[in-house]
């Protein structure tokens, strides 16, 4: 009987242990950047990041600002904390055959870079959509103008 007791006790308390261990994943949460009007949603995985890794960030969005994302917009990922981790990296936003992206039209892009830094224990990823001007090795962009933006701060807990 009193084995039985003890069974049935650490049964219960292993239950009670893992049921109260969080197993969910929380996703990250991508915001709006201050003073700029349009802003799109982020899918990224892996989530959260580790590095080394490849990073792929699926981006869908609708442009509202009645500015134009022509055929030179670029998709500029940036990552750190007060300096990048790792140089920007760099991707069109539309090929050919769907640009330019009028007001209203909604638009998704997926672009795949390697992770290969390492990850202080809280940092910012920033994603802008912008021309970039060609001249400028500091991917700044034409007339300083950013056409769309998301930005997320991770802090290791």
């Amino acid at each position: 009987m009193a084995r039985n007791f003890i069974f049935v006790f650490i049964l219960l308390a292993t239950l009670t242990i893992m049921n109260a261990i969080p197993f969910h994943k929380r996703a990250t949460f991508f915001g709006p950047c201050p003073n700029v009007e349009d802003t799109f949603s982020v899918k990224m995985d892996p989530d959260p990041l580790f590095s080394p890794h490849l990073v792929t960030l699926t981006i869908t969005g609708k442009e509202v600002s009645g500015l134009i994302i022509g055929p030179l917009a670029s998709l500029v990922v940036t990552i750190g904390a007060t300096i990048p981790v790792q140089p920007p990296s760099v991707f069109p936003v539309c090929n050919a055959t769907d640009c330019p992206i009028f007001s209203g039209t909604e638009y998704t892009t997926t672009s795949t870079f390697l992770l290969n830094a390492t990850l202080p224990p809280s940092y910012e990823i920033v994603l802008t959509i912008g021309n970039l001007n060609s001249s400028s090795p500091q991917m700044l962009f034409l007339h300083d103008q950013i056409l769309a933006c998301a930005m997320t701060t991770i802090t290791s807990s």
